[in-house]
């Protein structure tokens, strides 16, 4: 494509989604410009398909926040509207793969099963935090399974556990049918949940103690999920 029908249509699809977004409520001013210029990114260097896993986060991402959130306002967990924040927190290392490849850090594999495992881990983890805190269950810590409170950074359930494995099931699901790759599949699920342990035990020891905020550790998290996902995909082709 050449370069300036590329840019007319990275920009167009961007405006069209940030409109979207905007009218949907899913993100703050800030969030939904932090996201467009992340949305032109990945159009811009890689394609339609890349950005349809990161938009399917952000959808699913505001569908289960939303659910019980009048128990969530009651216990002071509930979020109307992400921030730019959490939109850095959650999609800048799935960006930054995309960028390592466009520079040719990393193959387009690499960057690919990376991107993935990234977005997965976001996911999985939204997933566990949002729906885990509805269950009737008493979290536990996942360093050393002491009883804690709902909404304790590092505190899982069975319930969140099963949630997250959901959310990064979701997101193989969607990779699969978009790349038509059953290794991909399976290295999404997998380095989802990979994340989504490495944000509770990051929030176990780090984030409890005030050495990192939930961004930090959120950003971690996708970093986990991400590297993993480098390093499982290469194992099991």
């Amino acid at each position: 494509m050449d370069m300036l029908l590329k840019i007319i249509y990275s920009a167009s699809i961007t405006l069209i989604l940030a409109a979207l977004i905007h009218k949907k409520k899913y993100l703050d001013k800030l969030g939904i410009v932090g996201s467009s210029i992340m949305a032109f990114t990945i159009l811009f260097l890689a394609d339609l398909k890349w950005l349809l896993l990161l938009i399917t986060f952000l959808v699913l991402g505001s569908l289960v926040s939303k659910m019980g959130y009048g128990f969530k306002k009651t216990i002071k967990m509930a979020e109307s509207r992400r921030s730019l924040k959490n939109v850095l927190a959650n999609g800048l290392m799935a960006v930054l793969f995309v960028l390592a490849y466009s520079i040719g850090i990393i193959t387009e594999e690499m960057a690919l099963v990376g991107y993935i495992g990234a977005i997965a881990a976001a996911n999985s983890d939204t997933f566990s935090s949002e729906l885990g805190m509805l269950s009737r269950e008493t979290p536990r810590l996942i360093t050393n399974f002491k009883t804690a409170k709902t909404g304790t950074d590092g505190a899982i359930t069975v319930c969140g556990t099963f949630a997250g494995l959901l959310g990064s099931f979701l997101i193989g699901i969607l990779a699969y049918a978009l790349f038509n790759d059953t290794a991909i599949f399976w290295t999404a699920t997998i380095s989802g949940m990979i994340g989504n342990f490495a944000d509770s035990l990051l929030g176990a020891v780090f984030e409890r103690k005030g050495l990192m905020n939930n961004e930090h550790v959120n950003f971690m998290a996708t970093l986990s999920g991400g590297a993993f996902a480098v390093l499982f995909y290469q194992l099991i082709l």
